[in-house]
């Protein structure tokens, strides 16, 4: 993934530049860049001196990724915990050849955008060995939710609170209190997850919500997500609710012949309504408090429902699974059952499984996360949360 190297002299002296004052946690960062280019030095003629001296500074520019969130973000976490995951095929066919446990047929958003930002794939925090965070770690949890109660068993977000706190702890070893500080600072913070809390609540009801009761709820959620973002960091990135109602799995489990059900879509729109003002409410509290908040719902939603218009063949039913729209989660025999179907390009779908986007849709949906416009990311995008210094 490393860029080659363009003609020029260099000598081991530039290969080896670095500041007298080169931090503890800049010289792990670094390590990589410099072997790489004394690789390069060796193997090609005539490397440039610049090249190489660039990437170092840009090393020491980087920005570490952080995420927390729910199946849309996790990268593997629910293999090492007794909770619901995807560590079987079909899953990660497309990209990874094999299952990581990740619910795609290949990468996430918060992969593409560790690529974007030139970083390594971000790991799961629970992955045995994994202790060098100069990075950043992900969090995520399939199948959590912002409140303990939601599906117990998976990572709730205080939980993935806690488990950075001890990341905190351990960077402190690692690089030193000053050191450790500065690498908090400069990440960026990546956070997907509500659905499920909503989800219960809508799937579980004989009859429909009330709106005091949906407002009571919604305010519940919002308050314990605002504990969780007052953390050490100040750049953030913020997914909204996605349109819950047209997914394969909610229509399938409602029987509804429509596009999209209504009691989801309408949960979802209220508290898509509330979180900007919430976090123009954070910002106002929190001195250098920056985020990037992205329409996840809209976009998701267009491609759903007008899948040609975006490249995609099919956007109303799942690649893999069983019944109505594909809309069970039966993908790769879950739930006890080997019966499913599984389409033969899911580059050609929006969804993957009845829940989750596919890797294609995963792109686009970053591309705009990462760089989109004002109204569909803002106050800023992730790009330039990134090269913020």
């Amino acid at each position: 993934m490393a860029p080659k190297a363009q003609n020029s002299m260099i000598s081991y002296h530039s290969i080896r530049y670095q500041k007298p004052e080169t931090s503890k946690l800049e010289m792990a960062s670094l390590n990589r860049v410099s072997l790489f280019c004394m690789v390069v030095a060796l193997l090609i003629p005539f490397p440039s001196t610049n090249y190489c001296v660039a990437k170092l500074e840009e090393k020491k520019k980087h920005a570490a990724l952080f995420i927390f969130g729910d199946s849309l973000f996790d990268a593997g976490n629910n293999v090492f915990i007794n909770g619901p995951t995807a560590d079987f095929w079909p899953y990660g066919e497309t990209f990874f050849k094999h299952p990581t446990g990740r619910c795609c047929d290949g990468r996430l958003v918060p992969d593409f955008i560790a690529e974007y930002a030139k970083l390594e794939l971000i790991k799961p925090y629970l992955q045995p060995g994994f202790e060098d965070y100069t990075d950043g770690v992900n969090f995520a949890s399939a199948g959590a939710g912002v409140l303990p109660e939601t599906h117990p068993g998976t990572i709730n977000l205080k939980l993935q609170l806690s488990y950075f706190e001890e990341v905190e702890k351990k960077l402190k070893r690692q690089l030193g209190n000053a050191e450790a500080k500065k690498l908090v600072a400069r990440a960026v913070y990546l956070f997907s997850i509500g659905g499920n809390d909503y989800m219960a609540v809508t799937l579980n009801q004989t009859t429909p919500l009330t709106s005091f009761y949906k407002k009571k709820y919604m305010t519940m959620v919002l308050a314990n997500f605002t504990t969780v973002i007052k953390m050490g960091g100040r750049k953030f990135g913020f997914q909204n609710l996605g349109p819950i109602g047209c997914m394969p799995a909610t229509k399938a489990s409602l029987g509804i012949t429509t596009d999209c059900a209504h009691e989801p879509l309408v949960i979802a729109k209220m508290h898509n309504i509330a979180l900007p003002k919430l976090l123009q409410k954070i910002q106002r509290q929190l001195p250098g408090f920056k985020y990037a908040l992205y329409d996840y719902y809209t976009t998701l939603a267009e491609r759903t429902l007008y899948s040609t218009k975006f490249g995609f063949k099919v956007g109303k039913s799942a690649c893999c699974g069983s019944g109505a729209y594909n809309g069970e989660l039966t993908c790769g025999g879950k739930n006890g059952t080997v019966k499913y179907k599984l389409c033969s390009n899911p580059s050609e779908y929006v969804w993957f499984d009845a829940a989750h986007p596919t890797q294609s849709a995963n792109r686009q949906l970053s591309k705009l996360f990462w760089s989109g416009f004002p109204n569909i990311t803002g106050p800023y995008n992730l790009k330039k949360l990134f090269h913020m210094v």
